[in-house]
């Protein structure tokens, strides 16, 4: 998995790949988030999933610019997130994303997005060899407003062009695949720091991964385990590892602020060492200000799937 960065002062051309991401092993199968605070509450679920290529491929949009990026061998890896936001005035905001990886290398292939709020979209991006293709669809009018996402018809296309070589990027991940990141049996904190290429919602980011340290910090969540569930009540010694993203656009272009799990700018996760679960997410939500998003319940076996949004775009 740490093949996927390069070492952050590293000046290499392309990062090594001979840590596989298909090694990589993580503890967890579902992971359920939940931070509280005057300014209302946050409750974040993600869900992982290895699944048969040729059963999930149909999901995947097919793009006439660049090379489509495609699953290498017989599985495809999805990261499924929902998070859920109630601020204490006005509606609540509710954000499904859901990631597809290769799990030879941990390339991201596609990500859809769907949000219900102040207003509704659905975004679906799909990875090429150039850049990421974009396809937008909202309501058309207040009577759309009404339909399901399949039926929306005010649709946009763009297209985000990048240099991969030129920008000593090996691979390009999604934001929500940092949590895997960080999980992953082989990712290492004395190898740290190390630099990422994460495309998020315009524009590519360089993301310089550190580790700021270790705090107390107190648990409280459920774990279940082949049927059975138990209560994890304790305070361990947290490993803190800092993320710090920066847009990879030309000088005098506005940057996009990068944004993980409603949190924007930089922000922090928290590891517990003996479980290498993250335990705690920390950073500023725009109309939640500083936020510790703590962990609530954490499955440790495999439960359902399925797809958050219907394609509306062409299958490949």
């Amino acid at each position: 998995m740490i093949g996927l960065g390069l070492p952050a002062n590293s000046s290499q051309a392309q990062s090594s790949s001979s840590n596989k991401f298909e090694s990589a092993r993580v503890p967890w199968r579902r992971l359920s988030y939940e931070a509280n605070s005057v300014f209302g509450k946050v409750t974040t679920e993600i869900r992982l999933a290895e699944l048969p290529a040729k059963e999930v491929t149909h999901l995947l949009t097919a793009v006439s610019q660049g090379k489509i990026l495609q699953a290498s061998g017989a599985t495809m890896m999805t990261i499924t997130v929902h998070s859920d936001i109630k601020p204490p005035f006005g509606s609540n905001q509710i954000l499904k994303t859901q990631a597809w990886y290769d799990p030879k290398d941990g390339k991201a292939l596609q990500r859809d997005r769907l949000f219900l709020g102040y207003e509704k979209w659905q975004k679906r991006y799909r990875f090429t060899d150039q850049g990421v293709f974009r396809l937008r669809t909202k309501p058309q009018d207040s009577k759309e407003d009404e339909f399901p996402p399949e039926q929306w018809t005010k649709v946009r296309e763009e297209f985000y062009a990048y240099n991969l070589e030129r920008l000593n990027c090996s691979a390009v991940l999604e934001p929500s695949g940092l949590l895997y990141l960080v999980s992953a049996n082989s990712f290492k904190l004395q190898e740290l720091p190390l630099s990422l290429c994460v495309f998020n919602k315009k524009q590519l980011h360089r993301l310089n991964v550190s580790l700021d340290g270790h705090r107390r910090i107190k648990l409280n969540y459920l774990e279940n385990s082949g049927g059975n569930q138990t209560r994890r009540e304790k305070e361990i010694d947290a490993a803190k590892v800092s993320f710090k993203p920066r847009a990879l656009v030309p000088e005098g272009k506005e940057h996009e602020e990068f944004s993980f799990l409603g949190i924007n700018g930089d922000f922090d996760i928290f590891i517990d060492k003996a479980t290498q679960l993250p335990v705690q997410i920390s950073g500023k939500i725009l109309t939640f200000g500083k936020i510790d998003i703590k962990l609530q319940e954490v499955s440790l076996t495999p439960d359902s799937w399925e797809p958050i949004t219907t394609n509306t775009g062409k299958s490949n």
